[in-house]
């Protein structure tokens, strides 16, 4: 296919499944699979079928993270990193659909998908990002939200041009804000959502006019931008990713800037599986704050040093959860 980009694609496969379980609790899926295919999710067609090419069992595998007592782990989702072989970013910007399917693992069937619309803001296209909004297939209650992504050239490493996380959620009911707004400012704080203290306060700092903002998408045939999500990678200036291992607490909090109160917030846990942790990424689950209806996930993650620039090494990409979208 000539509209594909040249060598394969790194997709990040981040499946964020709010069931909130905890060892001895119901038992959670396994995992996930996944392709990216030709054609919208109503009307998939043949051409392409792109399949996910993860490292572990499945293309995503359960997170788990050490729950504040230590004596027990909770699984906050799943998490996946898998190269898509001949597709790129750039496939966004033809006239040819795609769409990105989530499947079962054992029957196979799909249980989410979403299709691949070109970014409306001008930021976003120039910046290499697209998001996808992934809607439940059938009853099979799982639903959430995808990030391609141009990544950096290394002339050096064999590697490929694009990534995608996909956050989800599974089995539980999603909530979502009950009127649009502009975005939302974040910060980190020490101590628990249910119990901050005022000894540390990290204010992220974005590029945008707020940490989180509307991310908006063009539909075909439509004059009318949809909001797929709310989406931000603000940075912590002052935060590494090593305080996660700490025994002290911190915690992410997002506010209303005009009220300046918070509408949504997740703890900080450590990550349980050593692979996370070598890595450099934890997750956390935002759940919302009285009937604000923010709901979604972030990552903690440590970024690539670069001892000629002056940066911070701390990166916290959040996606917030939208209502779905007349796709």
């Amino acid at each position: 296919m000539q509209l594909l980009a040249a060598g394969g694609a790194l997709v990040l496969l981040v499946v964020l499944v709010g069931i909130l379980a905890r060892n001895g609790g119901a038992q959670a899926a396994e995992g996930f699979d996944g392709y990216i295919q030709s054609g919208t999710c109503s009307a998939p067609t043949d051409v392409v079928k792109v399949e996910l090419e993860g490292d572990g069992d499945h293309d995503v595998d359960p997170y788990l993270a050490k729950s504040r007592s230590g004596d027990e782990t909770v699984a906050l989702g799943y998490y996946g990193s898998s190269e898509v072989p001949g597709f790129g970013l750039a496939a966004v910007y033809t006239d040819r659909d795609f769409s990105l399917v989530i499947t079962d693992t054992e029957s196979g069937d799909p249980v989410a998908c979403g299709d691949i619309l070109e970014p409306d803001a001008d930021r976003f296209g120039e910046g290499g990002t697209a998001l996808v909004q992934l809607l439940p297939v059938g009853d099979a209650l799982v639903q959430g939200v995808a990030v391609i992504q141009r990544t950096e050239l290394e002339r050096e490493h064999d590697m490929t041009p694009t990534m995608a996380r996909v956050i989800l959620s599974s089995g539980v009911e999603v909530t979502t804000p009950p009127e649009a707004v502009d975005g939302y400012d974040g910060h980190i704080q020490s101590g628990s959502c249910e119990s901050p203290t005022d000894d540390l306060r990290v204010d992220l700092k974005g590029e945008d006019d707020h940490d989180v903002n509307p991310y908006l998408a063009s539909l075909d045939g439509s004059g009318d931008p949809v909001t797929v999500a709310y989406y931000g990678a603000p940075r912590a200036p002052g935060f590494g990713f090593p305080a996660t291992f700490t025994d002290q607490q911190f915690s992410l909090v997002l506010t209303d800037p005009e009220a300046n109160e918070p509408v949504a917030c997740g703890d900080i846990l450590e990550p349980d599986d050593d692979d996370f942790a070598e890595s450099g990424l934890a997750l956390v689950q935002l759940l919302p704050a009285g009937d604000s209806g923010a709901q979604g996930f972030a990552l903690i993650e440590r970024t690539k040093l670069q001892r000629e620039l002056d940066i911070t090494p701390t990166r916290v990409p959040i996606v917030l959860f939208a209502p779905p979208a007349n796709t």
